[in-house]
């Protein structure tokens, strides 16, 4: 005998959001199969873009710390019309 949804054990939840995430999924799911369209139509392109990508991440990889290091300590003021001044500290971990 099958349980009737109104006989459900207190334990498990009712509101399952499923929804959003399955729209989330289906839209990250088309989006990666038109990338590889592409990719495959122009491999070329391809290649360079995710080269540039990848260069940029190593680039920032080495770079951010080395920036974080020169700027320890350093206090910038910012200001911002219409909201007052931003004070900005770069602090190393």
């Amino acid at each position: 005998m099958t349980p009737h949804p109104y006989q459900r054990r207190p334990d498990v939840p009712r509101d399952q959001h499923t929804t959003t995430a399955s729209i989330r999924g289906s839209l990250l799911f088309a989006l990666v199969v038109m990338g590889l369209f592409v990719a495959i139509s122009y491999p070329v392109y391809a290649v360079a873009v995710v080269g540039t990508v990848a260069a940029a991440a190593a680039l920032f990889r080495l770079g951010a710390p080395r920036l974080a290091r020169r700027l320890h300590g350093r206090m910038t003021e910012l200001a911002v019309p219409g909201i007052g001044t931003v004070q900005i500290r770069v602090n190393g971990r």
